[in-house]
């Protein structure tokens, strides 16, 4: 039986001596003791949000401290009790060890009746808890009162730094958006101004503090930093789409020469003009010159959704006239190339009649000169000059 007792005992010294530990840091936090006023700090007057939660934590750890000496005085009772245990087993006094430790042996107040209320033989309403309850209900209490010092104890160590930090943020937003000629500043003096009322508050409303600025300045802080990064992607977009617009420029102005070029030269060299395609006249392509420029512009003062659609329609503008030089290249170099491609043939085809040893058969001869007048003067009627080269060909390899 002493065993019992003895196990028992040494359980609630251990639970003491533990909570005793637990406690004593608690209270040993800088903040708790800002938060209570002890220690030579000053007690600070909490408002908000904060004495909402912390009023009823600072209850509950001056219950607390009550409570603990309760639970000493029942344990340290019941030690005593176990000291004096006489050598031969006391049923009784083992009795009243249990009591004390398992039993409703500890007296606690419920509703304290102010004096002027109380009769002669009136006195404060109380009950009796054994002391496992009280120490269950001492549990929740610290549950309670470290959430509260931890949550602002977390606050006052980090919001000066965020604070800080957002500062820095609306300097920063300040200056890109100045770079990037975007209109944020009544959002970043909203933040900045809401700042400065927050730093007069964390002191006395720590949790409210925390709560404004995660609800309301960090979300306005990224939108703003979403919209500026936003434009920022805008302008690298543009810029992409100004090079592509630069490149297409220079190859339009190349196949704009080149499709001058075979037209003139067709004209020349050519005797039917019915085939040809005229290029593009020099006032379009210095159109879209300058409507690219009017972009360029545009994109300076600071316009960027306007830019995007103007560009993909000089490009779309830009793509056409490309295609549209290059088929009319295409066209007007076409009997260019026919000509020399039968003036290359013609040769061919002496230099077979030399090798056949029918060079200087007549008919030969002569077909060769009159395709040689068509082919080297101007214009060059082709389709003559064709059929006499087919001719030379025919007589060449003997077909009639």
């Amino acid at each position: 039986m002493t065993v019992e007792i003895d196990q028992l005992i040494a359980d609630w010294k251990n639970k003491v001596n533990i909570a005793s530990q637990n406690l004593l840091e608690l209270q040993e936090l800088p903040t708790y003791q800002r938060m209570s006023g002890s220690f030579g700090f000053p007690p600070v007057k909490f408002t908000g949000i904060t004495a909402t939660r912390v009023t009823p934590a600072l209850e509950a750890m001056n219950d607390l401290f009550q409570h603990f000496d309760l639970l000493v005085q029942t344990v340290d009772k019941a030690i005593k009790l176990r000291q004096q245990l006489p050598r031969f087993l006391s049923t009784q006094k083992i009795a009243e060890i249990a009591q004390l430790l398992t039993g409703a042996s500890i007296e606690l107040p419920v509703v304290q009746t102010p004096l002027s209320q109380r009769e002669l033989l009136t006195g404060a309403n109380t009950t009796k808890i054994t002391p496992a309850q009280l120490l269950e209900g001492m549990q929740n209490a610290f549950s309670v009162a470290r959430g509260a010092v931890l949550a602002v104890d977390e606050v006052w160590t980090q919001m000066e730094v965020m604070l800080g930090d957002a500062e820095a943020q609306i300097f920063s937003l300040q200056n890109l958006a100045i770079s990037l000629n975007q209109d944020c500043q009544s959002e970043l003096i909203q933040a900045a101004s809401a700042l400065a009322s927050l730093r007069r508050s964390i002191e006395q409303d720590p949790l409210g503090t925390s709560a404004v600025f995660q609800e309301q300045v960090q979300p306005m802080l990224a939108q703003v930093k979403a919209t500026l990064d936003q434009v920022i992607k805008q302008k690298n977009q543009i810029r992409d789409k100004l090079a592509i617009a630069s490149n297409l420029l220079q190859q339009l102005k190349e196949i704009h020469t080149k499709a001058i070029a075979a037209f003139a030269e067709c004209q020349d060299k050519v005797l039917d003009h019915s085939i040809l395609l005229p290029p593009l006249a020099e006032e379009q392509i210095q159109a879209l010159r300058q409507w690219l420029m009017k972009l360029e512009t545009k994109l300076a003062g600071g316009l960027v959704n306007p830019i995007i659609v103007g560009l993909d329609n000089w490009t779309i503008k830009a793509r056409e006239y490309i295609a549209s030089e290059q088929q009319a290249y295409a066209v007007n170099n076409a009997p260019l190339q026919t000509r020399r491609e039968l003036r290359g043939r013609l040769d061919a085809l002496q230099a077979k009649a030399l090798a056949r040893g029918l060079i200087e058969d007549s008919i030969l001869t002569e077909l060769a000169k009159h395709a040689k007048q068509l082919l080297y003067s101007r214009p060059t009627p082709l389709n003559k000059a064709a059929e006499l080269v087919s001719q030379y060909e025919k007589r060449l390899n003997g077909k009639p």
